[in-house]
């Protein structure tokens, strides 16, 4: 692996995790996004805690770098390249795709810094063991793929219009997605980290019944937060996203 491919100025695009800061909490995009999703969360003030978008190969500042196509081999890279920077206290959150990311983070930083999550936050994700068939598009050839990526509803409609810019995200959401195919759910002790969990109620990806399912996978506190959207609910409804997150963190770190 190259060293400089996850330099913390590439990884972190909108500035480096702050040590001093009470608590840092690593931010994982959904499939085909990229950390600009939440940039304005990284200038928000939030009681203490630092919001820190993380970006992923192959978007946004890391468009020159190919993307990963497996899962594992992706979640170690990220555990590696962030651990040194979770300081005393961290929290993560993903959405989507990110969730499951964050959810892998939580078990692999545990083990790479001794330290558990305060806080795992993860939305429109169900949980790790529950199948998601729908998602195994990747290898659709390129007209059905595109009309399944447009039927999720969480890709500006600019890029479908412009065939260039569709060229170009293409292969990124193609590898995002292969990166979802490769997941294998591994049985394993529930987490020691407190979850909150936020879902939509017009969610047809991702029914309500397999984000409360969340509850299995912690031996902590559990919280469950529905918000009557689709499964993009976190562009329409950001705030109340942020809000759950900095609420269930506050619990936490009293």
């Amino acid at each position: 692996m190259s060293t400089t491919v996850d330099d913390p100025c590439v990884l972190f695009p909108f500035g480096t995790p702050d040590l001093e800061a009470p608590v840092r909490v690593f931010c994982l995009p959904y499939a085909g996004g990229g950390a600009g999703l939440y940039r304005s969360w990284s200038r928000r003030p939030a009681s203490g805690a630092m919001f820190v978008p993380v970006q992923l190969p192959g978007r946004e500042n890391r468009l020159h770098e190919p993307p990963e196509h497996d899962f594992d081999t992706l979640t170690e890279r990220l555990a590696r390249a962030i651990a040194p920077w979770t300081g005393e206290r961290y929290a993560l959150f993903g959405h989507s795709m990110g969730g499951l990311l964050a959810y892998e983070l939580a078990h692999r930083l545990g083990e790479l810094t001794g330290r558990p999550a305060e806080l795992l936050a993860v939305s429109a994700c169900a949980a790790p063991d529950v199948e998601r068939p729908g998602w195994r598009i990747h290898d659709l050839p390129r007209e059905e793929f595109v009309a399944e990526v447009r039927r999720l509803n969480g890709t500006p409609q600019e890029v479908f219009e412009d065939k260039d810019l569709l060229d170009l995200c293409l292969p990124r959401i193609r590898a995002d997605f292969s990166v979802l195919a490769s997941y294998r759910y591994r049985p394993r002790a529930p987490l020691t980290v407190p979850v909150t969990a936020l879902g939509g109620t017009r969610d047809p990806q991702v029914p309500t019944w397999s984000v409360e399912s969340w509850l299995d996978h912690t031996d902590r506190e559990f919280r469950l937060h529905l918000v009557d959207d689709d499964h993009f609910f976190i562009h329409r409804h950001e705030q109340a996203v942020f809000d759950h997150i900095t609420n269930g963190l506050h619990e936490v770190l009293v």
